[in-house]
C-alpha cells in the first residue's frame, strides 16, 4: 500500500492534527485569565487566515499575533469583564428589589450586557484583522454586529449549537472542547466573518475602520 500525503484523507489528518495542536495553544495561553484577550486574537488571526485559504505556519502565526496585539487585546478583555460584572451585579440587585424602578434599572442592565455580547462577538476578529485603538475596535464591533444582523444570528447560533451540547452531553464535550472546540469555533466564526470583514477591506470602508 503507497501512502499519498497529497491525498485529501492525509490532508484532513493534518488539518486536524495542526488545529488540535492549536486547541491546546489556546488553552494554555488563556491560563492566566487576562491573556484571554490576546489568545482570542491570536486564535482569529490563524482562522480568519485559514478561511481565506491563506495558508501559513499556524503556531508561527499565532505566537507572532499573540504578542503584536497582547496590549490592546488585554485592554479590551478586561475592561468587558469588569464591565459585564458591573452590569450583572446590577441587574441582579434591582431585579431583586420588586419596584418599578428597580425592574426599570434591571432591563436597562440587561440591555447593557447584550450590547456588550454583541461588541464581543466581533471584537477579537476586528482585531485580528485591522489595526484600530481599543476604543474604535469596540465601537466598530457593535456598529458591525447591527449593520450585519444576518452574521451575528449566525454567529449566535454557532455559540448556541456549542453551549447545547457542552450542557447536554458534558462528558463528550469537554474532550472535545480540550482538544478541538475552541479553535473549531473560531474557524466556524471566521467562515462567516471573512464574509463581512470583505466590505471593510476596501478603500470605502475607511469611514468606519480608522
Amino acid at each position: 500500500m503507497k501512502f499519498n500525503p497529497d491525498s485529501p484523507f492525509f490532508q484532513f489528518m493534518n488539518s486536524l492534527a495542526a488545529f488540535i495542536g492549536l486547541n491546546v495553544i489556546f488553552l494554555i495561553t488563556c491560563l492566566p485569565i487576562f491573556t484571554i484577550g490576546p489568545a482570542l486574537t491570536a486564535l482569529y488571526t490563524v482562522t480568519l487566515k485559514e478561511a481565506r485559504k491563506e495558508g501559513g505556519y499556524i503556531f508561527s502565526t499565532y505566537f507572532k499575533a499573540f504578542k503584536e496585539n497582547f496590549r490592546q487585546s488585554a485592554a479590551a478583555f478586561l475592561i468587558q469583564l469588569v464591565l459585564a460584572l458591573v452590569f450583572l451585579f446590577n441587574a441582579h440587585f434591582w431585579g431583586e428589589q420588586n419596584t418599578v424602578l428597580g425592574n426599570a434599572l434591571m432591563f436597562v442592565m440587561t440591555a447593557l450586557l447584550v450590547v456588550l455580547a454583541l461588541t464581543f462577538l466581533y471584537c477579537y476578529p476586528l482585531m485580528a484583522r485591522f489595526e484600530n485603538s481599543v476604543r474604535q475596535s469596540m465601537k466598530n464591533a457593535f456598529l458591525i454586529a447591527v449593520t450585519h444582523p444576518k452574521s451575528t444570528l449566525g454567529l449566535a447560533g454557532i455559540l448556541a449549537v456549542c453551549l447545547f451540547f457542552c450542557f447536554g452531553f458534558p462528558a463528550f464535550s469537554k474532550v472535545f472542547m480540550i482538544l478541538l472546540g475552541f479553535s473549531f469555533l473560531a474557524y466556524c466564526n471566521s467562515m462567516l466573518l471573512v464574509k463581512v470583514f470583505r466590505d471593510y477591506e476596501e478603500d470605502s470602508a475607511e469611514c468606519i475602520l480608522e
